[in-house]
């Protein structure tokens, strides 16, 4: 990954996020988040996991080539991450015995690799983790330095879409 073309595109990001005409909806922004990280990663697919509190669960909002992903926090790469808010670079998971196999089951997809970290709410706490699968030749701390300064981005977003939705009128 080159450095100084890495942190360009994240201040073009930046920019497009704040300007009000670049998405018109929440989950456009996300989007837009989520194709720049795998375009400047290579990885192959991007999730952004959401925890509830009332069902003590992490659920995608946003996942790339796959359905809505329920899991609950002590089970799973994206489990730990959460519990431990731990950052985790895993270039194989058939070694890790967090890995939850069944959602690649359910899928069809195989994971070879994972790098995820927490998502942070402007008050530090936890709300959620942002995910990254499959990037050929594996995931490294490169990576994980962008990773953790789009996690940033994505928490502001995420804080800020009620009333984003309730400016729009999309907010029920």
């Amino acid at each position: 990954m080159n450095t100084n073309n890495t942190f360009q595109t994240l201040i073009d990001i930046g920019h497009r996020l704040l300007s009000n005409n670049q998405f018109e909806q929440f989950e456009d922004g996300l989007a837009l988040v989520s194709d720049h990280l795998t375009d400047v990663t290579g990885a192959e697919r991007c999730s952004i996991f959401i925890y509830e509190k009332k069902s003590d669960e992490l659920w995608t909002i946003l996942s790339t080539g796959i359905e809505k992903i329920h899991v609950p926090t002590e089970k799973g790469i994206v489990g730990y991450v959460f519990r431990t808010e731990d950052s985790i670079i895993e270039n194989n998971v058939s070694k890790n015995t967090y890995f939850l196999n069944d959602i690649d089951k359910e899928s069809g997809y195989k994971t070879i690799n994972i790098i995820a970290c927490p998502i942070y709410n402007s008050k530090k706490e936890l709300i959620g983790v942002l995910e990254l699968l499959n990037k050929p030749n594996g995931f490294n701390e490169d990576d994980l330095e962008f990773l953790n300064i789009f996690a940033n981005y994505i928490g502001s977003i995420i804080e800020l879409a009620p009333f984003y939705l309730r400016e729009t009128d999309s907010y029920s």
